[in-house]
């Protein structure tokens, strides 16, 4: 199961997304942390320094070797390559998988995209092109039985580039007031209009009108309230409250009982939609 936490800047989707990362290690689940925002947060937030971490937007031409193309050619054309494609695993982990990562513990590993590093400053490329690796190699990765969680870039951008095209599902993650419901409801249409599966988080539920108006817009689509709990701004697991750690577990039973997607063809289908649909 992929699963893709996204939202407006300060919603606290780090902060959710390490809660969800730490919540499946105590359920013993597998897990792959990507941490795909400038900020870095959730590198930080599971213990390590960013800086100290391998980066994949280092790595595109080790991308690109690993999935057989040439230096002059292009990740789209992965969608429509004839003949059979490398599957990356990360249980156990392919060369390519285990060239990037960061064991957290027994059951968790970290990929750091890295695009809060030092050196992006200094490339000529965007974000998009840092991120393509990841685009590609999340829809060839095989999750098999275990969970991939990436934290995202702030906003609808990558979404818009289509980053988690490839993935299971995307996670709105909502506070109760207006900004944060504002681009939530912006990510939302556009997984209708590409077909991706969104749910909502509410985080730190408060109840007001946007509380109330998003739980009545969105209905089923809300798989979970996560409550204020000042352990999560520790990032202290254990200090957590009992209702705090039932209401992400709760979370985590129902995304993974969703059904997984086909990630390469659905990137495809993803470039074709987007053209006819915005």
């Amino acid at each position: 199961m992929k699963i893709a936490f996204v939202g407006k800047g300060g919603s606290g989707k780090s902060s959710v997304s390490w809660l969800a990362v730490k919540t499946l290690e105590d359920m013993g689940i597998s897990t792959l942390a990507i941490d795909a925002d400038h900020n870095m947060d959730l590198t930080s937030n599971l213990g390590l320094d960013p800086e100290k971490t391998p980066l994949m937007h280092k790595t595109e031409r080790e991308f690109m070797e690993a999935v057989g193309l040439g230096e002059n050619d292009r990740l789209v054309t992965l969608t429509t390559k004839e003949g059979s494609l490398p599957e990356f695993s990360f249980n156990p982990k392919d060369s390519y998988t285990a060239s990037i990562t960061t064991s957290i513990s027994k059951t968790v590993d970290l990929i750091n995209i890295g695009l809060g590093s030092p050196d992006v400053l200094y490339t000529t490329k965007c974000a998009h092109a840092l991120s393509g690796p990841l685009k590609f190699y999340l829809g060839l990765l095989n999750a098999k039985d275990d969970v991939v969680i990436i934290d995202s870039v702030a906003g609808t951008d990558m979404m818009n580039y289509g980053l988690y095209a490839g993935i299971d599902a995307v996670i709105g993650v909502v506070e109760p007031h207006r900004n944060s419901v504002k681009v939530f409801e912006q990510i939302a249409d556009l997984c209708r209009k590409v077909d991706i599966p969104f749910f909502g988080v509410i985080n730190k539920p408060t109840d007001n009108e946007f509380y109330q108006g998003v739980k009545e817009k969105y209905g089923k689509k809300i798989i979970g309230e996560i409550p204020f709990d000042s352990a999560i701004m520790e990032y202290n697991f254990t200090k957590l409250s009992t209702e705090t750690k039932g209401a992400m577990k709760a979370v985590m039973e129902k995304l993974q009982a969703l059904p997984k997607r086909n990630g390469l063809s659905s990137i495809y289908k993803f470039q074709h939609s987007i053209k006819e649909n915005i």
